[in-house]
């Protein structure tokens, strides 16, 4: 009796490892990957475009602003070496109350190119930094209105952990989901295109109600 039962503890306990593996392993499913090239994502979408059309505007006022001052200053340089000229040409004809008065004329010239110089670099920095933050602004608004589109491909495609393709070395295409939330994106963006016209439609104006006939004199 006690044999049997050593027997039957000694075959349960070399039975426990194996079936303890097999828990294990239904346990720690190995998660369903994936990754998202978020650059392609921006670069080849209707609202990426849409937001990199926003930020060209920004660095094509700032560029237009900077060559705007640039040729100011061009004019003001040119009209400081005409007096520097004049007064080399005509200084030994002038008389020292003239020439003085030129002399005075450049200074203040002088004076003013340098003010003007220093309050355009300040107004280009006040320009770039109010474009940095509207950049950042359609950054921050781009992805949330690309997430759900992300977060759908991930649910129809049951993944469990997805990478983003900028912060790994490599990844098989046949991972890669990016494709799939362009398309979602861009289905989703035409489709409120689409919607747009009719709802922005105005009103024909409804026909005033015609007046009953006048009932006839006896």
């Amino acid at each position: 009796m006690r044999k049997t039962c050593l027997l039957a503890l000694f075959l349960a306990a070399a039975a426990s490892p194996s079936w303890a593996q097999e828990a294990g392993k239904a346990e720690a499913r190995t998660p369903k990957m994936a990754v998202i090239d978020l650059g392609r994502v921006s670069a080849e979408t209707l609202l990426g475009k849409g937001f990199a059309a926003q930020l060209d505007a920004l660095k094509n006022e700032i560029d237009s602003e900077g060559t705007k001052k640039q040729n100011e200053l061009v004019k003001l340089d040119a009209s400081l070496k005409a007096l520097q000229e004049e007064l080399e040409k005509q200084g030994s004809v002038l008389s020292p109350d003239a020439a003085e008065r030129k002399r005075k004329e450049i200074v203040q010239k002088t004076r003013d190119r340098q003010a003007f110089l220093e309050d355009g670099q300040q107004d280009l920095q006040r320009m770039r930094e109010r474009a940095q933050q509207q950049a950042q602004n359609l950054e921050n608004e781009f992805q949330a209105k690309i997430k759900p589109y992300i977060d759908a491909v991930v649910k129809d495609k049951a993944i469990d952990l997805l990478l983003d393709a900028r912060v790994i070395q490599y990844a098989s295409k046949e991972f890669d989901v990016s494709r799939e939330v362009i398309v979602k994106a861009d289905d989703a963006e035409r489709a409120a295109k689409a919607k747009a016209p009719a709802a922005a439609a105005p009103k024909a104006p409804e026909k005033p109600a015609e007046k009953p006939a006048a009932p006839a004199k006896p």
